[in-house]
């Protein structure tokens, strides 16, 4: 649900900007324990530690972006904000990139773990692989789930914070303030 401030800015609902706020700390735990994991020695403790933790993360990422999608249908985003019909397209194409990439990206990691037949982690419990071993599968979860795909999520949240901060401090719009729950009401 958006609310409107006492200025007239309408602004996400707590939930929304929850669900918003909660993927953005999980995608930084990702690229963390992604880093971690690639510099413990394979198949060490801790390198079994930060997987198991990356998975976790990765299969949380994909359910709540299936719950703030599902929040979303019932609970309107608030109006757009006035700005170039060029910049609106680009932030509708933005958001449907993440989103996708929320959805999408945790199912070529778990494929990339459950193509070796093993297991996936959620925070301990296991999550069988429903393909068995399949080395071919495996081979292309190691390029759709693997450096190119990291580059391309860094590279799309980078431009989603580049765009925010463009809106909030060049163009003086108040975007920014619409989602962070303590943010002054708009000019």
């Amino acid at each position: 649900m958006s609310t409107a401030s006492p200025a007239g800015l309408q602004k996400y609902g707590l939930v929304a900007q929850a669900f918003h706020w909660l993927v953005a700390l999980l995608l930084l735990g990702l690229l963390i324990t992604n880093v971690l994991r690639s510099s413990a020695a394979e198949g060490s403790d801790a390198f079994m530690f930060w997987l198991g933790l990356h998975m976790s993360f990765g299969i949380l990422v994909f359910v709540l972006t299936f719950a703030r999608i599902f929040w979303a249908k019932f609970t309107p985003p608030p109006e757009l904000l006035d700005a170039p019909q060029w910049s609106v397209l680009a932030a509708k194409a933005a958001h449907v990139l993440l989103n996708l990439s929320t959805l999408v990206i945790p199912v070529f990691g778990y494929l990339r773990i459950a193509s070796k037949d093993i297991p996936a982690n959620f925070f301990g419990l296991p999550v069988p692989s429903l393909v068995g071993e399949q080395p071919w599968l495996h081979h292309v979860m190691e390029i759709f789930h693997g450096t190119p795909m990291a580059i391309y999520l860094v590279s799309l949240v980078g431009l989603h914070i580049a765009a925010a901060l463009w809106h909030q401090y060049v163009r003086k719009d108040h975007a920014l303030e619409r989602m962070l729950p303590w943010s002054p009401p708009g000019a």
